[in-house]
């Protein structure tokens, strides 16, 4: 086997691994109701919107692709843990309008992202270029899978 073969091999397996320990996180965090990955999505959208056209809950619904009833429960936990404030819509009487929290603006980063930070700060540039454009690569690729 030729040292490309064995590299594409190892990467195979290694993703593999991240994919049961991802998982694993999944299960573990939604043990512990942490934030899962639409409450960071929502979140991130929610801290993206401009102050002029501030995030809405239908907004937030069609961004994510999930009924209203989804947001309604998804809007209550980030409201239980602090993450967002619902205010009346300024121009619509009808809607509502999401903010991050002053809290949630200045608290650091999950736990996971802090040591991604701190792992991706052991590799040189070029490493990172090249670790950079695997996952992006992956990624694309499971974004084309039905």
């Amino acid at each position: 086997m030729d040292t490309r073969t064995e590299t594409s091999t190892d990467l195979v397996q290694l993703v593999d691994e991240l994919r049961r320990a991802e998982a694993q996180l999944a299960r573990r965090l939604a043990a512990l109701r942490a934030p899962n990955d639409t409450d960071r999505e929502a979140m991130r959208y929610i801290v993206d919107a401009p102050k002029d056209s501030p995030a809405t809950p239908g907004g937030l619904a069609a961004h994510l692709n999930i009924s209203t009833a989804a947001v309604t429960s998804l809007l209550r936990r980030l409201q239980e843990r602090g993450q967002i404030l619902i205010g009346p819509h300024p121009r619509d009487a009808r809607s509502k309008v999401l903010r991050p929290s002053l809290r949630d603006l200045h608290s650091p980063a999950d736990e996971l992202t802090q040591r991604i930070g701190a792992l991706a700060e052991e590799f040189t540039p070029e490493q990172g270029e090249a670790v950079a454009r695997f996952l992006r690569r992956l990624t694309e690729e499971i974004g084309d899978l039905p």
